[in-house]
């Protein structure tokens, strides 16, 4: 594939709107807009100040570094070689209480290139639409604030945040929900952005025309295999995909 094969998204959004089509673009946040990287970072540092005194905690902690941040942050230490399950499932409850919270979302940066991207599809006429499985409740208001001090688009018109009406939503319904508000937009999607295969895979049998990109960052251990049809991307600048 062309190494600016990212452009792509322009020209189809420029037909959309000679056609007087709405063109929409989907963007995942977590791992794809925004990396979770300092988040994860950031509370793995916490609780290690809190359990310092656990000798292979802290020196297991010391040999890392915030790009050593995977999926799950028990399976990151793990790696470092930390074997205390007791420890680990700690570990995860302290990561649970604190991952999923407005606080703590406004420490993600975002992707290289990413800001710049959201701002040439919306500044070409296209409508952003922000997708998550964050949700009301607990990572709304963080989540706006995050979009908005990261300098993506936002409070301009045709920026849509759509966030999981519950944090114990099912997440099939959900998909369901969003595909169909997606569609009631009556526009057209032009292009998909995503981390997780299984939801790659989804958009691109829902909206089979559009170009589908998947972000090669990290996705859950169980997502499913990605469809060779997807646009693999390790960021957003404009020689990233492949």
């Amino acid at each position: 594939m062309s190494q600016t094969r990212i452009t792509e998204v322009f020209p189809r959004i420029d037909a959309e709107l000679a056609r007087g089509r709405l063109p929409v673009v989907v963007f995942d946040l977590d791992s794809t807009l925004f990396s979770t990287s300092p988040r994860n970072w950031r509370i793995l540092e916490e609780f290690v100040k809190e359990q310092g005194a656990h000798e292979g905690l802290v020196e297991a902690f010391g040999r890392m570094r915030p790009h050593d941040m995977g999926w799950n942050v028990h399976e990151d230490l793990r790696r470092f070689g930390v074997r205390d399950e007791q420890l680990l499932e700690s570990l995860k409850r302290f990561w649970f209480a604190r991952f999923f919270t407005d606080e703590y979302v406004l420490v993600d940066d975002a992707l290289p290139g990413a800001v710049e991207f959201a701002h040439a599809c919306h500044d070409r006429g296209a409508l952003l639409y922000y997708l998550t499985g964050r949700h009301v409740g607990g990572m709304e208001q963080g989540t706006a604030r995050a979009l908005t001090s990261r300098g993506f688009p936002f409070w301009r018109g045709r920026c849509v945040l759509h966030l999981k009406p519950s944090f114990e939503m099912n997440d099939r319904a959900f998909k369901d929900d969003a595909l169909a508000d997606i569609r009631s937009y009556r526009g057209e999607v032009v292009a998909t952005f995503e981390n997780d295969p299984s939801n790659a895979n989804m958009f691109l049998k829902a909206f089979p025309e559009a170009l589908h990109y998947l972000l090669l960052t990290v996705h859950p251990p169980e997502a499913e295999k990605p469809s060779e049809q997807l646009i693999r991307l390790d960021d957003f600048r404009l020689s990233a995909s492949r």
